[in-house]
């Protein structure tokens, strides 16, 4: 029993031993604890907990807990489980509500609001001692914020803005007002913003919530005073914000100045602007009449959501165009207005103003006629109505739109006086249009028009005097003179204007007295020089072709004392008419003076062979022999070569030189045979064979060459069967008789009249390949009667096959041929539209800029020198040159050319970048000349470019859209949707970030 004792003594000592080892580590635990080295409190609080068989619960409990709170300290991943851990085994603990907050604080600061939420919302929060409660709240209620359950989250903040002073009392003063914001209890929210503005904390954020507020509530004097030293000292969040919310605050108040300033720096903080926001300091601008500044903002907004908005821009836009005098991009801008009905009172205003504008200035995408009927379909019982009906009424006189016009007039029965005055008024300008066009026959058809109606006013004689000029120029030359003569003691302005013209038509009918009165009467009427100097040669002409030689002379000279571009032709005609007054000496000194003055002349070798004749007639035979051999020696392919070696031959034989004689023109047998002129030449040898008594010698000299001595009657029969063929229009039979005739007479005595009427039948058949063949068959032989005439026809008709290396050629060879003064003009004219059918510019511009004299062209021919001068430098990328050429056109030009010089006028100011000079001039061409379609498609097309280059999107974009709808030409269409894509990704979104404010 003693051992029992003994046994239970030693037990209960080493029990009490063990118990106190243990306890001395809890200890030892808790200092760790509190010292905060919380890895060796883990240590230790893990020792205790692993021999919890020898202590007491709760100091087992305790550990327990104290093992999580140092593990959470640690952030060890094992601090979750070690509080679930704790919780699981002591739910009834004392220490609960104390882990269930530490855990809460921990897991907020590891932002998992969620399981903070489950962790707090599950505890009594008020049993937390007051170190503890209000953090928890603070947690709670910022979890809730975080997680949407804002009720829950103001109730949790509310206890903390009961605290005197708690850390987080200004948190949950902000967060309790910002949700109230969220909510839209804006006052409330305002009031707890306001507690803060002198925190330390949110001083710079504050504002901004304060801003919004006040802005929503439209407390705009109050938000203005009150940013307004914020934004000076700029120390504040959301400044730019704030920069928006003044200038939006400053509209609203009508304070554009102000609003305008605080937007401007706002756009150079921020690299887009809303619709809202392009609007309101569009509007701002308008308001201030700054309206190209508003223009620049409210033509960005291409479309959006708010149709309201958009509407209500495009009208502004509208209007500020306007007040800028921009009249064609205001109506592009009413009309986008007018197709918007969010609001019914602006709609029909922008509609009213789109109509207005489109009667008072033209613009090819609107039909004034079209628009001012739509809106009194539309608006029938609008206030406007009477002055929309009369500017529908004189839309019919002012539009340039003739075919519409007149159509519509003629629908009209003509039944007022009023109305017969506009349609004649209109016929007369459609058929002046189609004049200045060229299309003469359609433009008599027009001008009868506007005679039928029979009203005897100024536009019905200036009618018979177009109508004139355009049977002038169709060359039914009766019919003009008709026209003229009902000018006659009618009118007498246009009647004396008509003169010149009359007497080209007596003149070009060969009816040269009539053409003479003619003149003598438009000399009273002419005083340009360029005119009279014309006008004298005609008469010079005219008394020349009437054998009236001393007053051809006369008014020779008088032309070549005015001086001009024919002064060689006239010194020529003024010489041959001495020698046919047989005034021999004047004629010599007339033509030597010609020699000399004009040595590069192509009426030289005229001049030549008449001075030699000239010399025959006054019987000084050795000058004659002088003169012929300057020809002989210089011209050797002149046409007067033959010629003036059987005049030399000739000489020799009348000054008895027999052998001289003989020799010269048997060279000329051997250079010309089968001729008509060596046929006169070996008729010559003949007789001085004959005279001399030498026949033999004769008929030694025909065996020896080729002739056709004894065939020539059967030779000129046959010709003059062909000949006869083509005198009575059998072309056909003409064409199978001259080929027959060449066939069996290839070097007959008719070679060249053979072949130049069987060019001329293969030509009036169509065949001009064919003619062409004939022709080369003159032109390739030496200098003749129809060398010039065959080349001239050779250029013409390979410009018509458009076989332009050809025609070049051949009009260069005329150049170098021609002597009268028109042959010269048509080669020019001829070798410069060749050289621009193959790209030669270079070249055209140095035959122009060498062969064009000034005053050599005039009217039409003239124009088109001009026109390919233009387009030459245009293509060679001399833009200043080019640009002075197509300016000339479009103010001396009517029609399709003035249209496409405006072009591209337009074209090279938009390549050089002048987009202003650009607009304008495609502006005068769309107002000017609607109705040249392809030009004015083509110009509205480069007003699109022109616009987008300025970033005038609306413009680019509405024009493009209004010209899609129009167009039926291929070619721009393409061009126009390549823009669409290439500039706006999608035509139906603006171009802007941020739709919405």
């Amino acid at each position: 029993m003693f051992n029992n004792y003994i046994m239970r003594f030693v037990f209960c000592l080493f029990l009490s031993f063990f118990s106190f080892s243990f306890s001395q580590d809890y200890d030892e635990a808790l200092s760790c604890f509190y010292a905060q080295d919380y890895v060796c409190a883990k240590n230790y609080f893990s020792k205790v907990i692993n021999t919890k068989a020898l202590l007491n619960n709760k100091t087992i409990e305790y550990s327990n807990y104290y093992l999580f709170l140092s593990s959470l300290k640690l952030y060890n991943n094992d601090t979750e489980y070690l509080f679930n851990k704790f919780l699981s085994n002591y739910p009834l603990s004392e220490k609960k509500e104390d882990a269930i907050f530490y855990m809460s604080e921990y897991l907020f600061e590891k932002k998992q609001y969620k399981d903070v939420f489950q962790l707090l919302s599950a505890l009594n929060i008020y049993k937390l001692d007051s170190s503890k409660k209000y953090f928890a709240f603070f947690y709670l209620g910022y979890s809730c914020y975080k997680t949407n359950k804002y009720d829950l989250a103001k109730s949790s903040f509310y206890e903390l803005q009961q605290q005197n002073y708690h850390p987080h009392k200004e948190d949950a003063l902000f967060y309790n007002a910002y949700i109230l914001f969220l909510e839209g209890s804006d006052d409330s929210a305002l009031e707890i913003f306001k507690e803060l503005k002198s925190s330390k904390k949110y001083s710079k954020q504050v504002p901004y919530f304060i801003s919004r507020i006040l802005f929503d509530l439209g407390h705009y004097n109050e938000l203005s005073d009150f940013l307004e030293p914020i934004l000076d000292s700029t120390r504040c969040d959301y400044y730019n914000d704030l920069l928006l919310i003044q200038a939006k605050s400053a509209y609203k108040l009508k304070k554009y100045d102000s609003s305008i300033v605080y937007f401007e720096e706002y756009k150079q903080l921020k690299d887009t602007l809303t619709t809202t926001q392009l609007y309101q300091i569009g509007i701002a601008y308008y308001n201030k009449g700054l309206y190209g500044f508003a223009i620049n903002h409210l033509n960005k907004i291409l479309f959006t959501e708010d149709e309201n908005i958009a509407q209500y821009a495009y009208y502004f836009l509208g209007d500020s165009y306007r007040k800028t005098q921009d009249y064609n991009e205001a109506m592009n801008a009413f009309r986008a207005a007018s197709l918007i009905d969010s609001d019914s009172i602006v709609k029909h205003d922008a509609s009213y103003q789109f109509a207005i504008l489109c009667y008072e200035y033209k613009n090819p995408l609107y039909d004034p006629i079209q628009n001012l009927t739509e809106f009194i379909n539309q608006y029938p019982k609008s206030m406007h109505l009477d002055e929309i009906y009369t500017c529908l009424a004189n839309t019919y006189l002012n539009t340039s739109n003739y075919d519409d016009a007149i159509s519509v007039l003629e629908k009209s029965e003509l039944i007022s006086q009023d109305v017969k005055k506009q349609y004649q008024k209109i016929c007369f300008y459609k058929g002046v249009q189609l004049y200045n066009d060229g299309m003469y026959e359609q433009a008599i058809f027009y001008f009868n028009k506007s005679i039928n109606t029979e009203l005897y006013s100024d536009i019905f004689y200036k009618t018979y005097y177009w109508i004139g000029e355009s049977y002038f120029n169709l060359e039914l030359y009766d019919n003009a003179l008709q026209s003229y003569q009902k000018l006659f003691s009618k009118s007498n302005i246009l009647y004396s204007q008509s003169l010149y013209s009359q007497a080209y038509c007596y003149l070009k009918k060969k009816d040269y007295g009539e053409s003479i009165r003619k003149f003598q009467a438009a000399i009273e009427y002419n005083k340009d020089q360029k005119i009279l100097y014309d006008i004298y040669l005609r008469m010079a002409d005219s008394y020349f072709a009437s054998s009236d030689y001393q007053l051809s002379v006369n008014f020779f000279n008088k032309a070549l004392k005015l001086s001009g571009i024919e002064d060689d032709y006239a010194s020529y005609k003024k010489s041959t008419s001495y020698v046919l007054l047989n005034d021999y000496r004047s004629a010599i000194k007339s033509f030597s003076d010609l020699i000399q003055i004009f040595p590069e002349s192509n009426y030289i070798d005229n001049a030549l062979f008449d001075l030699g004749n000239t010399y025959i007639l006054s019987k000084e035979l050795d000058l004659s022999l002088q003169t012929f051999s300057l020809i002989r020696a210089n011209f050797p392919n002149s046409l007067y070569y033959p010629i003036a070696t059987l005049k030399t031959g000739l000489v020799y034989y009348m000054q008895g030189r027999d052998q001289e004689a003989i020799s010269v023109l048997k060279s000329l047998l051997n250079q010309f045979p089968n001729t008509n002129t060596s046929q006169e030449a070996l008729h010559v040898i003949k007789n001085i064979y004959n005279e001399t008594g030498q026949a033999d010698q004769f008929l030694d000299l025909i065996k020896n060459i080729n002739h056709n001595y004894t065939d020539a009657d059967l030779d000129s029969s046959t010709y003059s069967s062909s000949e006869l063929q083509y005198m009575q229009g059998n072309y056909q039979n003409a064409i199978n008789s001259f080929n027959s005739y060449l066939s069996y007479y290839p070097k007959g005595l008719f070679y060249l009249e053979a072949n130049y009427y069987l060019y001329k039948s293969h030509e009036i058949v169509g065949d001009l390949e064919s003619a062409m063949l004939a022709l080369n068959s003159i032109v390739n032989e030496n200098e003749n009667k129809y060398t010039i005439d065959g080349i001239f026809n050779l250029a013409k008709m390979s410009y018509e096959l458009q076989k332009y290396i050809s025609s070049e050629q051949y009009f260069s060879q005329l150049l170098e041929l021609a002597s009268e003064i028109e042959l010269k003009k048509q080669a020019i004219l001829g070798l410069a539209e060749s050289q621009f059918k193959l790209f030669k510019y270079e070249q055209l511009l140095e035959t122009t800029s060498n062969l064009v004299g000034d005053g050599l062209f005039s009217g039409k021919e003239a124009i088109r020198i001009r026109y390919l001068k233009a387009f030459s430098l245009y293509k060679m990328n001399r833009s200043k040159q080019s640009l002075v050429e197509f300016k000339w056109l479009a103010l001396n030009t009517q029609g399709a050319l003035k249209a496409e010089s405006y072009y591209y006028i337009a074209l090279l100011f938009y390549n050089s970048n002048d987009y202003s000079d650009t607009q304008t001039t495609i502006f005068k061409l769309v107002n000017e000349l609607p109705n040249y379609s392809v030009w004015v498609e083509k110009a509205l097309l480069l007003l699109a470019k022109n616009y987008i280059a300025q970033e005038d999107m609306f413009q680019g974009q509405h024009i493009l859209n209004e010209l899609e709808k129009k167009s039926s030409n291929p070619e721009i269409l393409n061009e126009l949707n390549l823009i669409l894509k290439n500039n706006f990704l999608d035509n139906k979104t603006d171009s802007l970030i941020y739709i919405n404010d």
